[in-house]
């Protein structure tokens, strides 16, 4: 605490005005932005506001020489970016929490060169800092605001007392002759009435509501920049180096990888060789196709837990076992892989029937996103110099920002039609539940054969049309919905 009080002192009384003021500012922007209004390019704008303010308030402490936190603000900035270009209610969700989480992660690792980002429980580090940070600096700006006035000399606090005891005493006076001309002059009395009139349409609950707004956005903003002020010391962590046996472990892993051989084989004779006259007779070739994708899916996590877990943990005596440990997690990678392709093969001919849905297309990206982690573990296998958690983190953030700008919306929507012009067979509730972002491919069944689903198609499509004919403010701009316009009206 006497540390604090030092470093308060320190800064000069201009500083805490200014950034007093800046947080004013912005707290009101919040309010304008996101106050009974749609979210769309709003969000991004403020970010930059934000982030901006944030470097100016630390500038003389923070380093640009191989910082991550400025290159965590690319991510972050994309993320935000897809409030403006899609409408995907489940992503806006997920990318709140995230943004959160990479904004106080490079705002931290921005301003302290001595937190490692790929440390133990960075995340729940910085988020306790936060929560922490927040109510220890909330009162700061009461402080500084009170030591500035008692500041001003006893010749200032005269005038404000004067100016105090002529603005008193004429109120009374004031009245009298209001009475007075408003009796003279009955067009001045109108313009009197008409003024009150104007604070009797005045809602109040709107206007508290707006402030309190203002006001709890103010002590958020000001009490996290104001804790950068100060230095932060990360506890030493104490290091346990906990090493499995190595036989015991690659004689696990070696059980593993034939009972995983025998799968391969089962699964390259009867699913991608077709052979469904091998069968026996209980099956049909696309029961046996179509089952068994999330049993697949929940196998090849398990696998990849193992794999990271054994390249940690496992006691290397010598180069023998050190060969015949890269060896048999290589072939763990590469049975993965198979039973990975098999789940997307799986899956691919279970949608072929049943359509595609958001958990579907997730699931796809998702083991994406597996295949290009086990290929990284591949390499890291037989490269142990390689720093694997950093590569693996970068690969999942790159991963789930390009997943922000994949249309997924408009994928299920124009791959459902597809669907449907085979099979005759569509859900239109469904596709009627999916984002603006699946309205261009949606119009395509306005004008169908099926009358009953062409007008179910219509009657849709014109509650959009009106819902986005309502006028809106610039920063609510989002371009799903102007797309989805356009494709509606032509």
């Amino acid at each position: 605490m006497q540390e604090i009080i030092i470093i308060d002192s320190k800064i000069s009384l201009n500083e805490k005005k200014y950034t007093i003021g800046i947080t004013i500012i912005l707290a009101i922007i919040y309010d304008v932005f996101f106050t009974n209004k749609q979210i769309g390019i709003s969000i991004p704008i403020f970010y930059i506001m934000f982030m901006c303010f944030f470097l100016w308030s630390i500038r003389e402490k923070v380093f640009f020489e191989k910082n991550i936190g400025l290159n965590i603000i690319v991510p972050t900035l994309l993320l935000t970016l897809n409030y403006a270009i899609h409408s995907n209610n489940i992503l806006n969700c997920f990318n709140a929490i995230m943004i959160l989480v990479l904004m106080t992660l490079s705002t931290i690792l921005i301003r302290y060169d001595n937190i490692k980002w790929d440390s133990k429980g960075i995340i729940l580090k910085s988020l306790s800092r936060v929560i922490k940070a927040i109510p220890e600096n909330a009162l700061k700006p009461f402080i500084f605001v009170k030591r500035s006035i008692n500041v001003k000399n006893a010749e200032k606090r005269s005038m404000n007392r004067n100016i105090l005891r002529g603005l008193i005493i004429s109120i009374p006076l004031l009245i009298v002759i209001l009475i007075l001309l408003t009796s003279a002059d009955m067009v001045f009395k109108n313009y009197i009435i008409n003024i009150s009139s104007v604070f009797e349409n005045i809602k109040v609950w709107k206007i508290i509501n707006h402030l309190l707004v203002v006001i709890i956005v103010f002590f958020i903003i000001f009490s996290y920049i104001w804790s950068f002020k100060y230095n932060y010391e990360e506890e030493a962590a104490i290091k346990k180096n906990v090493l499995w046996e190595p036989v015991t472990v690659l004689t696990i892993i070696f059980m593993i990888n034939i009972v995983y051989l025998l799968f391969s084989i089962v699964q390259f004779t009867y699913l991608y060789g077709g052979a469904s006259n091998f069968l026996p007779l209980k099956f049909t070739y696309s029961q046996y196709a179509r089952k068994g994708f999330f049993e697949l899916f929940i196998v090849t996590i398990i696998n990849f837990t193992i794999l990271l877990c054994s390249m940690k943990y496992i006691k290397i005596y010598n180069k023998v076992t050190n060969i015949i440990s890269n060896v048999l997690l290589t072939l763990l990678v590469g049975f993965t892989v198979n039973m990975l392709f098999s789940a997307h093969f799986k899956m691919s001919l279970y949608e072929q029937i049943y359509g595609f849905t958001y958990l579907r297309i997730f699931v796809h990206i998702f083991m994406l996103m597996l295949f290009m982690l086990f290929i990284v573990a591949l390499i890291g296998i037989w490269n142990r110099k390689m720093k694997l958690n950093k590569v693996l983190i970068v690969v999942v953030l790159i991963m789930y920002v390009l997943l922000n700008f994949v249309n997924v919306d408009k994928i299920i929507a124009g791959k459902n039609i597809d669907i449907y012009y085979k099979t005759q067979k569509i859900d239109v509730l469904y596709l009627e539940n999916l984002s603006y972002d699946a309205i261009p491919e949606i119009v395509r069944l306005k004008n169908d054969p099926n009358i009953k689903l062409a007008n179910e198609v219509n009657n849709y499509l014109k509650n959009v049309q009106k819902d986005l004919s309502q006028k809106r403010s610039w920063y609510e701009f989002n371009y799903s919905k102007f797309k989805a316009r356009k494709s509606i009206n032509k």
